[in-house]
């Protein structure tokens, strides 16, 4: 199973999923983590060269952060809007909204079940 958080310093959720500096993907097998990914998130850059009437709105974040966690199953996060969570369902990737900040918790609760 691969998990991925929305991050700006790898070690909490950031409160801002499509403004995240990163995706840490990190995957799960037979109880234990094989792997952890850090994949760059160019919206936050794309928000620096466009401007619109509302900022950071506007900016494909829907259509781009689906396609960057190709192969991701789960998606976790504080909050996220409507149209890239209807977008990450489509894609096959299962979103889950929780409160817990630190991604070490939410990954030992995975690991425990």
């Amino acid at each position: 199973m691969k998990i991925a958080f929305p991050t700006n310093n790898l070690k909490t959720i950031s409160s801002h999923t499509s403004l995240s500096k990163y995706f840490a993907i990190i995957e799960i097998r037979d109880g234990k983590v094989t792997d952890r990914v850090a994949i760059k998130n160019p919206i936050p850059e794309l928000a620096k060269q466009t401007q619109t009437e509302e900022p950071n709105r506007g900016l494909g974040a829907g259509r781009i952060v689906p396609q960057l966690l190709n192969g991701v199953d789960v998606f976790i996060v504080n909050q996220i809007g409507d149209g890239m969570k209807t977008n990450l369902n489509a894609a096959g990737i299962k979103v889950i909204e929780t409160q817990i900040k630190d991604i070490k918790t939410i990954i030992n609760e995975f690991l425990e079940v």
